[in-house]
């Protein structure tokens, strides 16, 4: 689509000068660094936009993806290997532990890897994380007076987040009006232009707020690139306003459940941009099995009363839901509705549908299953557990669980006429609810806590460390959860080529 410009014959040999030049720059803010006495934060803003700049150029000089999708992987070992060892200050040092230079580059294998064959959308994804990142760090630390929130780990500062925001429209309003100029493209229509520039940086915008670590390094450009790409699609302003009603809801669902108390402020905006993306990208055939799982299981998280909350905080995080809580849950569906916007096929519906039946079954049979009046039982050794520890199963959790996946199977009954495939979805959901609970009395890490002798699922309690007791150590409920919504499509598919 753009101009190619090439350098050597060899598109291997423009490569190996991108790993000399690109090195050079960093060698020279070391050196600024050391010498010359410039502060770590201005030697890795100024290493953090070359980069950038290095990366715009890649569709300009690389025909094949293969060469920028090596520069990425070398860059990801080797980031990672200066931020572990501690090398190299002047790219990497912060005042708090950052994985930031190391998102950059994976960010840019995944943009190159799914991207690369939509060059504009993959040059404004990485305008937005070239300028808008440092820009937002450099008006937080000049302001006289920063004004700061948080969000989730990190504080943020407000005049950094406007900066964003401002460089953010900018880049996407003057990239996208170039960049289609050189690609020899149409302007795109100015009402669906404007909201374009609106929404795709307040969510980018949004990322930026609740990151941490470092982390907005990649979901800003990745979230930028598949929102631009919705937009992109609209083809006239009806189509926008329909997806304008969708942000819309989204926000409201969003603000029902935080007002609901199920949602901490992290998780409500989580949630928010998932809604914005599964809604927009599937309508009603996405929209209402999420909604479903999201409202039905807050509401059941309000049964059990105080003693119930209490057992909550002490094996998890409590009722309300972060953000880590929210993704561990609908991250695998939001992958596949985000694959099928770009590959729209029914086995990929299906795969949709029995991830979120097997979370739904997930979530139900734990909520339903503390007013069990009997204890829980061990699912490996069937030995008593109390209620809401991973693994344990109660008769009522297990009938809320088939329960919740054939709510979720039944809701899709007017798009998915053939009452087998629903029976599979269910089951699938189902199945996967029982991995969940072998997974969590396995290889889930359990604690006990050193102060009060609990057993818990965290490895802090009452302030101090707790002892590892079984499971392993990195290996949480969130991670649990995931395999859960993994399973649920696997199963289903399982199920589906032994008919």
């Amino acid at each position: 689509m753009f101009p190619q410009v090439q350098i050597f014959e060899s598109e291997w040999i423009t490569l190996a000068l991108f790993f000399m030049v690109i090195f050079t720059f960093v060698g020279i803010s070391e050196l600024a660094r050391k010498k010359l006495n410039f502060s770590v934060i201005t030697t890795r803003t100024f290493v953090h936009i070359i980069v950038g700049l290095f990366t715009l150029l890649c569709p300009f000089l690389f025909v094949s993806k293969y060469p920028p999708l090596v520069l990425a992987v070398i860059f990801v070992i080797f980031n990672f290997a200066i931020v572990t060892f501690k090398k190299l200050p002047s790219l990497h040092a912060t005042e708090q532990k950052s994985y930031g230079t190391v998102y950059f580059p994976l960010a840019f294998l995944i943009l190159v890897l799914f991207w690369w064959e939509r060059p504009l959308t993959f040059e404004i994804a990485l305008l937005l994380l070239t300028f808008a990142d440092p820009a937002a760090a450099i008006a937080g630390r000049r302001s006289r007076s920063p004004e700061y929130y948080t969000v989730w780990k990190e504080k943020k500062s407000i005049q950094g987040s406007i900066m964003f925001y401002v460089i953010s429209i900018l880049s996407i309003g003057c990239g996208t009006i170039y960049l289609r100029q050189l690609a020899g493209l149409d302007s795109v229509n100015i009402t669906i232009f404007i909201p374009m520039l609106i929404i795709v940086s307040g969510l980018a915008t949004i990322a930026e707020s609740v990151s941490s670590a470092g982390s907005d390094n990649l979901t800003v450009p990745i979230l930028s690139a598949v929102s631009y790409d919705l937009f992109l699609s609209c083809t006239d302003h009806f189509i926008v306003l329909s997806l304008l009603s969708w942000i819309i809801l989204s926000f409201l669902f969003a603000y029902i459940v935080f007002r609901l108390k199920s949602l901490s402020r992290d998780g409500a905006l989580g949630a928010f941009v998932m809604g914005i993306i599964i809604f927009g990208i599937g309508g009603w055939k996405f929209m209402i099995p999420m909604g479903i799982y999201f409202i039905l299981s807050s509401l059941l998280s309000h049964f059990g009363g105080k003693k119930k909350e209490e057992e909550q905080t002490s094996l998890q995080k409590g009722r309300k839901r972060d953000i880590e809580q929210v993704y561990a849950n609908g991250g695998i569906p939001l992958l596949i509705t985000i694959w099928w916007f770009y590959q729209p096929t029914e086995w990929l519906y299906m795969a949709y549908l029995a991830s979120v039946a097997a979370t739904t079954a997930d979530t139900w049979g734990t909520e339903i299953g503390y007013l069990s009046k009997r204890l829980p039982r061990n699912i490996i050794n069937f030995k008593q557990m109390n209620h809401g520890a991973s693994g344990g199963v109660t008769i009522i959790g297990t009938i809320a669980s088939l329960l919740g996946s054939a709510v979720i199977g039944f809701t899709a009954i007017f798009y998915i006429p053939d009452l087998t495939r629903i029976y599979f979805i269910i089951g699938a959901g189902f199945v996967a609810s029982i991995i969940d609970s072998i997974l969590g009395a396995t290889v889930q890490g359990i604690y006990k806590c050193s102060e009060c002798g609990k057993r818990v699922e965290k490895p802090e309690h009452c302030r101090k460390n707790a002892i590892l007791v079984s499971g392993i150590r990195w290996i949480n409920n969130d991670l649990v959860n995931i395999a859960c919504t993994i399973s649920g499509p696997i199963l289903y598919f399982l199920f589906w080529f032994q008919l």
